[in-house]
Formats: structure tokens, C-alpha cells, sequence
């Protein structure tokens, strides 16, 4: 397993940051990174509706889904989930993948969110493939960070 974390510092407060973890659209720009083949996240959401543990998160990317299973929910605090299936490229040589986003407040009307994606590769290579996995993870942390400082203040 190895993991990745990125700390992002937004300009609204945590009841304000919480709602954009489980919908959210991102932009329509398309940054290098994402031109080199790393899916570039399009959407998150709740198909069910409502969150809590046990529901479905689901992240579309222009490649393809990641469906996910909540299994912390502490609004606006903690959401922690991981993947049952994905229809992603990656699927053959990644066999897991846990996300954890912890908010924190800063002041009054700020919020750190901290991301860390902990994954899971197989198959031959494992080291190099984790690495571009990882590299590409930070493109995606960081992408939709910028996505939600732009939609919390609106």
C-alpha cells in the first residue's frame, strides 16, 4: 500500500466546504496533466441521494467511474470511503483504493482539507506503477481542490 496527501486551504468554512465532497462539477478546462492520460475528475456524487456509511459516492472522470462505499461519515469533519469497482483503465493492476478527507477549521471562515488517497497496485512492476499512480493522484488532489476553492466562493 502507499499512499498520498495533499492539504488544501479554502476560503469558506467547513459547513460550506462539506456539501462539495459529495457533489460537485469541475471545470471544463483541461489542464497538461490530464492531456498525458490521467482521467480528470468531471463529478462527485451521492446516487442515492444522501450520504452516511454504507451509501455510494461515485466519482466520474472523462475515462470512466470510480464507485465507492462511504464507511465514515462525520459531518463536516471526516469522510472516509473506498472503491468496489471502477471502470477505469487502471482496474486490472490497482486492487484497492481508500480516500480520507479531513476538514479543519482555520479562523472563522476558512477551511484545511486534507486529502490522502492510500492505493493499492498489483502485478508486475508494482513500485513503478504505484509511483505514476501516486504522481498523477497529487495532479487529481490538487485539481479538484482548485475546483472547490472556486465554487465555495461562488
Amino acid at each position: 500500500m502507499r499512499s498520498v496527501r495533499t492539504a488544501w486551504v479554502i476560503d469558506a468554512p467547513p459547513a460550506v466546504v462539506w456539501p462539495l465532497l459529495c457533489s460537485s462539477r469541475m471545470d471544463t478546462a483541461i489542464p497538461c496533466a490530464f492531456r498525458l492520460g490521467i482521467p480528470k475528475p468531471v463529478e462527485c456524487r451521492l446516487p442515492e441521494g444522501q450520504g452516511g456509511v454504507g451509501r455510494e459516492r461515485q466519482c466520474v472522470s472523462n475515462r470512466g467511474v470510480i464507485h465507492q462505499r462511504i464507511t465514515h461519515w462525520e459531518e463536516p469533519r471526516c469522510l472516509r470511503f473506498r472503491m468496489e469497482d471502477t471502470t477505469l483503465y487502471f482496474r486490472p493492476c490497482v486492487t484497492a483504493i481508500e480516500e480520507e478527507f479531513v476538514l479543519e477549521p482555520v479562523g472563522t471562515d476558512r477551511t484545511r482539507v486534507t486529502r490522502t488517497t492510500t492505493l493499492t497496485v498489483a502485478g508486475v512492476g508494482r513500485p513503478l506503477k504505484a509511483a505514476i499512480m501516486l504522481a498523477g493522484l497529487k495532479c487529481v488532489h490538487r485539481y479538484v481542490f482548485r475546483n472547490w476553492q472556486r465554487l465555495a466562493v461562488g
